[in-house]
């Protein structure tokens, strides 16, 4: 977090204290219980456990499911690890309130995010053969189960046409995004443009957009490079490593690409320096890289 402007890294630990000749039932059923959760866990979620006992521990999930980068290229790109967390339809509090307790289980590893989702939401999804839901709450992602209910998986059918559709979509506007990049290396190299920046821009937006038509199944009308990545966080955060906008030189870089849209159309005085350029291209070309990694992982080659 940051104070008065500067960065500083928070550590935290959970204490429970109990007075022992009084609590000696409730600190017995205490460690039974956390116990229980850790046994719940698999070993392919060992390193996540003392998150996943935490968000159990506090708001009572009714199911976790894990998605991770796919493994063949987390040593080149950052790992990102999602924690889908379920939550009965039968709770009354607000996800609203229940967020921040997902921040605060994530605080201490920047490449794990949790998300919150409504178990009737999560059942009509594998009913009808959603892409999000079908491609991702599926058993083996499952890190935590209270076994109250068990899912009904999207049937092979389904699954197979379900792949088949998304994988056009992917296709479809994929080589829109290739398209604009190399135009964009064309001009580069053969003349000096204004609209450059602007196919940059494309690239990155038809980029991004592909990858959401495909695999959350629905397309974000929008321009804001920002706007794309918050909704891409659902189920291909690995892209967000290539802009991450974490700092003051990668947040003059997004600022840049999203002035681009209008600026470098309309404008008279938006131009980019050839080293701005060269970053943009570098950039681009991992953010396809990766996008076309994630989708052949979930929908296959």
């Amino acid at each position: 977090m940051q104070i008065s402007g500067h960065d500083i890294r928070v550590e935290y630990v959970n204490n429970i204290f109990f007075e022992p000749a009084k609590d000696r039932s409730g600190w017995e059923e205490w460690i039974e219980r956390l116990q229980g959760i850790l046994d719940k866990i698999p070993p392919k979620a060992d390193e996540l456990k003392p998150i996943i006992q935490f968000i159990v521990t506090a708001i009572a999930p009714t199911k976790i499911f894990m998605l991770k980068n796919p493994e063949n290229f987390e040593k080149e790109y950052p790992r990102y690890i999602d924690l889908l967390v379920v939550i009965s339809g039968k709770c009354a509090v607000p996800f609203t309130d229940l967020e921040p307790l997902l921040e605060l289980a994530s605080l201490k590893d920047e490449y794990v995010c949790c998300s919150l989702h409504n178990e009737g939401s999560v059942i009509e999804g594998l009913k009808n053969g959603h892409p999000f839901y079908s491609l991702n709450f599926i058993p083996e992602n499952l890190v935590y189960d209270d076994l109250s209910i068990k899912y009904q998986e999207t049937t092979s059918e389904a699954l197979f046409e379900l792949k088949r559709q998304a994988k056009e979509k992917f296709n479809f506007s994929f080589q829109k995004a290739k398209h604009f990049y190399e135009l964009a290396i064309h001009l580069h190299e053969s003349c000096s443009s204004q609209i450059l920046p602007f196919l940059l821009h494309q690239s990155v937006e038809q980029t991004y957009r592909s990858v959401l038509k495909s695999l959350n199944g629905y397309d974000k009308k929008t321009h804001e490079i920002r706007s794309l990545k918050k909704h891409i966080r659902r189920c291909a955060k690995g892209l967000n490593g290539v802009f991450p906008d974490n700092n003051e030189e990668e947040k003059r870089l997004l600022d840049i690409l999203e002035a681009a849209y209008i600026d470098s159309r309309y404008g008279d005085t938006f131009f980019l320096i050839e080293e701005d350029v060269l970053i943009f291209m570098k950039r681009i070309r991992q953010l396809q890289d990766i996008a076309s990694k994630i989708v052949s992982e979930k929908l296959g080659s």
